[in-house]
């Protein structure tokens, strides 16, 4: 279970940016801070190198990262950050 969490957590990190921006047109790129941006393109870089196989997995966890109900969505973000601030102490 912990490793289908992380593994759908780590799908929705790398292919959001991407996605979001990709559904709202290039307006929004424009309102990015340097930083976004940078992630943004950092990510796209990462998803081109993967092999087929490994894309297809990844999209396979963002769909079902998507047909998560969004209360259930939102504890596992909480869950994650709350990891992620733990471990960077």
């Amino acid at each position: 279970m912990k490793r289908l969490v992380v593994s759908i957590l780590f799908s929705a990190l790398l292919l959001s940016p991407l996605a979001g921006w990709a559904a709202n047109n290039s307006d929004d790129w424009r309102n990015l801070s340097p930083k976004e941006k940078d992630k943004v393109l950092r990510n796209y870089q990462r998803w081109q190198h993967l092999p087929p196989e490994d894309k297809e997995h990844l999209r396979e966890e963002w769909d079902r990262w998507q047909r998560l109900p969004q209360d259930r969505r939102e504890r596992l973000k909480r869950r994650y950050e709350e990891r992620e601030r733990r471990d960077n102490r």
